[in-house]
């Protein structure tokens, strides 16, 4: 999942919480909970429901349609209007079922069975079925979908008859079929240990066919929304994203109240962080958290001071997360009819010898740990000791020695985009300062959320401060996605191509034999660094600080932040 170098929120995973995890693939499983387990109230005090809550965003929200949304800004929004099959349970990596009720996979692990929830309906009291789940993989399988394709479409390619469909041998998807209203039946070629996961994502989410065939795909996308989730869309434009409560929503809490508490959320998007920790001070807002703040959550200029304070550092809240910051190189040969210098591999591993992660740390005040590969710390398949020619120690002499082989003994010039924030300014400059120092002058471009991305992932960008946090803990959503020739340019962003890695990554991602995928994937990991297409910048760790009249509010190792559950004392509503 894509972000402004990235702050997606996920949490440490040992090889035992695997096994947890995937008890759901079993023959039979399912949970009638609902989703995040919403029968369990931490706070002492019986929930309010009432009540508004006021945020500051980062960046205005580019996508809410669930096909198209793949960033963290987005989906923040995306998780409170729409509802997938199944979902995590509270503070877990445990899957449970969301709009299914309940789900069985056959002992082959090819076929998935979901039983729907009844009385489900959408804002506009339409009711929802099966088949809304499967007009909605036909939308993300379309790859002349207008305005833009689904970015999530290869995660779906598994399922039967979908590269025939995605490729327009086929006007029906074959393994997707709908027994009644209330079943849906999807039905694999492959074994997919991660399957359940991928359905979590917003992509799948129920969404209504007739509303979208009305308004059309590009209001779905920007202005208009129709779900199932436990707020409606009323407002989103650059300046501010407005939700009001589902009356009509479907879960309840163990006191037996309709959920969500919350009458309407109200998201200002500023960019400026200092303002952002000023209103927080202030009461003006309910919290800070990477997914409305970007980052760490606390803006770095604020972390000692927050974090020194001792009636601010008491609210602090802190999760591990399994999301990484990184400068991408587009390897492309030519870019923008002009060679690209950063095709030579030479040129790449000066820029790597030339980065000194230590001053990036010191820039975030701490709050950030070192990384030398694209997989952080926590994630399985994560390589220990990398091999002699995948690592990079800060060497300027050996960076200059790589920029005079390569032929630019007298420097050269590269362009760097980033989004237009003052975190990201800071970084960008740093990473200009250390280049100049062997002769590259680096141009930025600083520009909106929304054009850093449509650059980014037009793989047309020659350097880029980017990030990626996990859709689901598996190393495949890092590796495969962010390496395979076959994901540039839409998340292949650096247009990598190595047909070795290519058949390294497609053996891993079915394989059902732990120990065997992390073999192959330290072969990809390696690989990777000793071509020298990406700079491992920082792994994050994610800090929400939350007002004491916040209640229900917890953080996850995978999810969003968790509004339908959050209520607060009436006598702080606004």
């Amino acid at each position: 999942m894509k972000s402004a170098w990235k702050s997606g929120l996920t949490g440490l995973l040992s090889m035992g919480a695997i096994g947890l995890m995937l008890t759901g693939c079993g023959t039979s499983t399912g949970n009638n909970a609902g989703t995040g387990d919403a029968s369990t109230i931490t706070d002492n005090q019986k929930p309010q429901p009432g009540g508004n809550l006021t945020l500051d965003l980062s960046q205005a929200v580019p996508d809410v349609d669930p096909a198209i949304g793949y960033d963290t800004t987005s989906s923040e929004i995306l998780y409170q209007l729409y509802e997938p099959l199944v979902t995590y349970k509270k503070n877990t990596y445990q899957i449970v079922g969301d709009l299914a009720k309940s789900y069985n996979v056959s002992a082959d692990g090819l076929t998935y069975t979901f039983h729907l929830r009844q009385g489900v309906k959408f804002w506009n009291n339409d009711p929802m079925t099966s088949k809304d789940f499967v007009f909605e993989l036909e939308r993300i399988l379309n790859p002349n979908m207008k305005p833009n394709p689904s970015p999530g479409s290869s995660f779906f390619m598994d399922i039967a008859g979908a590269q025939a469909y995605y490729n327009g041998q086929a006007k029906t998807i074959s393994g997707v079929s709908t027994p009644d209203d209330h079943t849906l039946v999807i039905k694999l070629v492959k074994p997919e240990s991660f399957f359940l996961q991928v359905l979590a994502l917003p992509f799948l989410s129920a969404v209504d066919p007739n509303f979208v065939n009305k308004v059309g795909n590009a209001a779905f996308n920007t202005t208009q929304a129709m779900g199932t989730g436990p707020f409606e869309l009323v407002t989103n434009n650059q300046s501010q994203v407005v939700l009001k409560r589902n009356p009509n929503y479907w879960q309840k809490d163990q006191y037996g109240n309709q959920l969500p508490y919350l009458n309407q959320i109200t998201f200002n998007v500023n960019a400026n962080t200092q303002l952002d920790v000023m209103h927080w001070e202030q009461g003006e807002t309910a919290f800070l958290s990477p997914w409305v703040t970007g980052g760490n959550g606390i803006p770095t200029s604020a972390f000692p001071s927050i974090m020194a304070n001792p009636q601010y550092s008491k609210l602090v809240q802190k999760q591990a997360e399994n999301s990484v910051a990184y400068i991408g190189l587009n390897v492309s040969k030519t870019l923008g009819g002009k060679a690209n210098p950063l095709s030579n591999i030479d040129v790449r591993k000066a820029i790597e010898y030339a980065f000194n992660d230590q001053q990036i740390v010191k820039l975030n005040n701490g709050a950030v740990l070192p990384l030398n590969q694209p997989l952080p710390s926590g994630m399985p398949g994560y390589v220990q000791h990398l091999s002699p020619n995948a690592t990079y120690t800060f060497n300027l002499a050996k960076a200059k020695q790589l920029l005079k082989q390569a032929g630019y003994a007298h420097g050269l010039t590269l362009t760097l985009w980033d989004q237009n924030t003052p975190d990201a300014r800071k970084m960008d400059q740093a990473f200009q300062a250390m280049m100049q120092q062997i002769g590259i002058t680096v141009k930025i471009n600083e520009v909106s959320w929304s054009d850093f991305l449509a650059k980014e992932m037009s793989g047309d960008a020659q350097m880029f401060w980017g990030g990626w946090s996990q859709d689901f803990p598996d190393p495949s959503d890092f590796l495969n996605t962010l390496f395979n020739s076959n994901q540039r340019p839409q998340n292949n962003n650096t247009m990598y191509d190595n047909a070795q890695v290519d058949a390294w990554l497609n053996e891993a991602q079915f394989m059902t034999n732990q120990s065997q995928r992390n073999a192959l994937y330290a072969k990809v990991t390696n690989q990777v660094m000793a071509d020298a297409t990406w700079v491992p910048v920082y792994q994050f760790t994610g800090y929400y600080t939350v007002q004491p009249w916040v209640h229900g509010f917890y953080t996850s190792p995978v999810m969003f932040d968790p509004f339908q559950y959050i209520w607060i004392d009436q006598n702080h509503s606004s």
